[in-house]
């Protein structure tokens, strides 16, 4: 960043050149955690097409939920049960079941930006190029 001090006239009479505070930790994992709330996309291999599947903040305390109530569903031997969720796309009916096979693609998705995450938090020091998709799994 660079201040400039000027005279009542306009003319420049000093210029310093501050340069900006390396990364934090505490950058890295705001950067992981705007990642995180991108979502994914999500293939039902079926009339219902393709979904975007929403992993705000929000999302998953909705996930936990439904996550909970499919489980229990296939502990009771009925993994055909239905549940109504709303994905970004808009709402579609899924199966216990294929409620868990959301949650392992989004762990399939979420798992390398926190992996990326850690590595990025145990570099001395963090890059300042921290936040450059370079650095990030691409989640596609």
């Amino acid at each position: 960043m660079i201040f400039r001090k000027y005279d009542g006239q306009g003319t420049l009479i000093s210029e310093v050149d501050i340069p900006d505070p390396p990364p934090t930790e505490d950058d890295v994992i705001a950067e992981r955690e705007r990642r995180l709330a991108l979502g994914f996309v999500y293939n039902f291999g079926d009339a219902r097409g393709v979904h975007h599947i929403g992993t705000t903040k929000a999302d998953l305390d909705g996930w936990d939920e439904v996550a909970k109530g499919t489980q229990a569903a296939i502990n009771l031997g009925a993994p055909s049960t239905t549940v109504d969720i709303v994905t970004d796309t808009g709402p579609v009916t899924v199966t216990a079941l294929e409620f868990q096979m959301i949650m392992a693609a989004a762990t399939a998705v979420r798992q390398p930006i926190w992996a990326a995450s850690f590595a990025l938090q145990a570099m001395t020091p963090i890059p300042g190029d921290y936040a450059d998709d370079a650095r990030w799994p691409a989640t596609g």
